[in-house]
């Protein structure tokens, strides 16, 4: 499993990356979404054991976050957390790891 997806405590959905919890695995993701999906960074909040950064993608909003004991995993920032757009990211990673192209 590359993708792990799963509800949080405000039923919003999660994609974790498993086994893709690094740091330098954030920086890889981030120029990812940058290069394939045109998705331009809105926040970047560096920390030391942490980041969170805001992307928007067309007409959509997501956030991509690594925490040092958790790892690297995105979500939308829409109400209800559903994102078609995010469905398709996490089915292309897992696609292109999987070497499914």
């Amino acid at each position: 499993m590359i993708i792990s997806k799963e509800k949080n405590s405000a039923g919003n959905y999660e994609y974790h990356l498993v086994r893709m919890g690094s740091w330098e695995f954030f920086s890889d993701f981030s120029e990812f979404f940058k290069q394939q999906y045109s998705a331009i960074p809105l926040v970047k909040d560096d920390g030391i054991y942490t980041r969170l950064w805001k992307f928007s993608c067309g007409e959509e909003e997501f956030y991509f976050e690594h925490h040092e004991d958790i790892g690297n995993w995105f979500y939308s920032s829409s109400g209800d957390g559903q994102s078609n757009l995010l469905d398709n990211i996490a089915n292309d990673i897992s696609s292109r790891i999987n070497g499914t192209d």
